[in-house]
């Protein structure tokens, strides 16, 4: 297990912030408002900002620096998320100022630079800065810049992470680590390069770059979990979340790539809000069980082992509601994403469904929030 060197009460906050802006998107989604651009500009970056604020320093093995910046984004990333949802635009000179903070937090607190995993974090966040300076430029070629560039290198980097701290399992070779980084900077660079050029047989050829790197992903997490070694019985619920948003990832991405290679574009819905509602979300759940349950137990209960009967992590928050969530997640995703090839009313009602499922995960998560956030040891 991955002992903090600090705590962050602020993730926390992030955290239930970006599900009540997954289902305010939802809810922008069945009004048929953008809630695209809410989820790629604000809701994910900013679930991965307050994540990383805590996990970069913490898997460094120092305690974080700039905590009083880190307030500072906080309001920067509400400033801007509601400047949007008033002008339903995205403020380029605010939103410039939200990226600068997260990569600046993130430069001050990079100390082992030859550390792989630590690059995949530090590539995406230079990833994102850039996109904060070319917010002018095609807003496609931007999302692009944001998803590719600064989501994938994170979350890629967060699976080297995740997998074996919750599994108790070790990834042997570090070296697929380093193949990973290559083809990931490669993808990050190239695939919104073909975007910005408008050629789509470029985003497709661009795009095997990123299937290559997932690929690379999915045999160590396999390598991981095939040792057998944990003496956990069966698989962390977390993990389970983890290797079903894998799943997810190959597919929805596979169509975008062919999609951009046969030059139709008839099938983006089944892209976009797969990859953002189906691969995201699902390992949003899956790292957020573990947490904020993990925050609390840490900062409020695991100085009183051995004085006091304290709660297991599984105790803290219910996992049934998360349980339900692994087993709904795929058909109302399918069903969300194909509703609208058979009937647009069809996609609302798996929308609605999902928004309500998450609403009571949501819910779950308010009193831990308010126990991280006034609690003291």
């Amino acid at each position: 297990m991955i002992r903090p060197a600090s705590f962050l009460r602020s993730t926390s906050l992030y955290i239930l912030l970006f599900f009540s802006l997954l289902l305010l998107s939802l809810l922008l989604k069945l009004m048929d408002k953008n809630y695209i651009d809410l989820l790629v500009f604000f809701a994910f970056p900013g679930l991965i900002s307050g994540t990383l604020f805590q996990l970069y320093p913490t898997i460094q093995g120092y305690p974080v620096r700039g905590e009083k910046l880190i307030h500072l984004h906080i309001l920067l990333w509400l400033v801007n998320t509601l400047y949007f949802l008033y002008k339903y635009e995205v403020n380029p000179h605010m939103y410039l100022l939200l990226t600068t903070a997260h990569t600046t937090l993130i430069i001050m607190n990079t100390r082992k630079i030859k550390d792989p995993i630590v690059l995949f974090f530090l590539m995406g966040s230079v990833f994102y800065l850039i996109a904060g300076l070319l917010l002018k430029q095609n807003p496609i070629f931007v999302k692009h810049l944001i998803t590719v560039g600064f989501f994938m290198p994170v979350v890629i980097g967060s699976y080297y992470v995740f997998v074996p701290m919750l599994q108790i399992e070790a990834l042997e070779s570090k070296s697929i680590v380093w193949i990973n980084i290559f083809f990931q900077f490669l993808s990050s660079l190239l695939v919104p390069i073909a975007w910005y050029l408008s050629n789509y047989m470029y985003v497709s050829y661009a795009g095997l770059l990123q299937l290559l790197s997932l690929g690379v992903l999915s045999y160590g997490v396999y390598s991981m979990l095939s040792q057998r070694k944990s003496p956990l019985k069966g698989l962390d619920i977390s993990v389970q979340f983890l290797i079903l948003g894998l799943f997810m990832c190959w597919f929805f991405l596979l169509t975008g790539v062919l999609m951009a290679g046969s030059l139709n574009l008839g099938f983006v819905k089944l892209h976009s809000d797969g990859m953002l509602y189906g691969f995201l979300t699902a390992i949003s759940v899956g790292a957020s069980y573990h947490i904020m349950p993990f925050l609390l137990w840490w900062r409020l209960y695991a100085p009183k082992m051995g004085k006091e009967k304290i709660p297991t992590l599984k105790e803290i928050m219910d996992i049934k509601i998360v349980k339900r969530l692994l087993l709904s997640l795929p058909p109302l995703i399918t069903g969300l994403i194909f509703g609208d090839v058979v009937n647009p009313y069809l996609e609302k009602v798996f929308s609605l469904l999902l928004f309500l499922l998450l609403s009571l995960y949501t819910i779950k998560m308010v009193p831990l929030t308010y126990d991280l956030l006034t609690k003291n040891k």
